[in-house]
């Protein structure tokens, strides 16, 4: 389910908001880890999965016209909480296999906004954040579940790119990835379409 609303401000700017629900069932949703004792395991996740997600997005152009500068805030906030079974060591690879109730909520977001300063040309910033709760994972032993720890990756990118005409398009792109603990990922990229 989505819904969406809208409307211009004034002559050069408009705005749209929306909220969206997204809701799915897993049937042994499995997925490699590494227990505590360093042996790769698999697990696998039952249950139900469920997704808000708000979005908005302002745009700005001098009386309407996007041809020589325009402006787009645009941002989105999502938030899903799981909840049914999860079952450690699926293969029996480590100690034994083994289920329990399993519930969990995470959240994230992202920001960017986009400015073309003149024709042909913009510029961006855009940020992300994770957030991955704390989840409850009944009688099983959390130290098994390493890829279920407590970490918050986040993400900032800036970009500049012309573009000479609508079928073509050079980006220069900088970002600062932290999506793994204890390391930053400094990346560089320069795209041709």
């Amino acid at each position: 389910m989505f819904a969406h609303v809208g409307d211009d401000i004034g002559d050069s700017a408009s705005w749209r908001a929306g909220l969206s629900y997204l809701r799915t069932g897993a049937a042994n949703r499995s997925y490699d880890d590494t227990d505590h004792t360093g042996v790769d395991v698999t697990n696998a996740f039952s249950g139900n999965s469920a997704i808000w997600i708000a979005d908005g997005i302002v745009k700005w152009a001098p009386n309407g016209n996007p041809v020589d500068t325009n402006f787009k805030l645009q941002g989105e906030y999502f938030r899903r909480k799981e909840n049914g079974t999860l079952t450690y060591d699926t293969l029996a690879q480590s100690l034994g296999s083994a289920t329990a109730a399993y519930a969990s909520a995470q959240s994230g977001w992202y920001l960017q906004g986009l400015y073309q300063f003149m024709p042909m040309w913009r510029t961006g910033v855009r940020y992300d954040k994770l957030y991955s709760g704390t989840p409850e994972i009944g009688s099983l032993n959390p130290t098994d579940f390493a890829r279920l720890a407590s970490y918050n990756p986040s993400r900032t990118t800036l970009m500049v790119d012309y573009s000479p005409s609508e079928f073509s398009r050079f980006r220069l792109q900088l970002a600062r990835d932290q999506a793994r603990p204890g390391i930053t990922d400094n990346q560089i990229s320069c795209n041709t379409s």
